[in-house]
């Protein structure tokens, strides 16, 4: 997408639907509506990440999906509770 310098659209005060909000944002460039934007600060956690590609099968993989419908938290957060609990029984268990 091109920044157009040359004629300002105005910025729509709300939009209808999301893909009319989409049509705008893809035919139009943020920086032209600077004016609208807020300075946020943000901090970025540098702490070091791992990640683990594993298969299952199909029924466990529709029981978990089950299971983190239910509990109502993201799959990443569902499996780091279930790895975590799994590995204090082991500390426990090893003692």
């Amino acid at each position: 997408m091109l920044k157009n310098d040359s004629v300002k659209t105005e910025l729509p005060a709300t939009f209808e639907t999301l893909d009319e909000m989409a049509n705008f944002w893809d035919t139009h460039d943020v920086t032209d509506f600077e004016e609208f934007l807020t300075p946020v600060d943000v901090t970025v956690a540098l702490s070091p990440r791992h990640e683990y590609v594993i298969t299952l099968s199909d029924s466990l993989d529709s029981l978990l999906q089950k299971v983190q419908k239910s509990e109502g938290v993201s799959l990443n957060t569902l499996v780091n509770l279930w790895v975590q609990e799994k590995l204090q029984q082991y500390a426990v268990a090893s003692r």
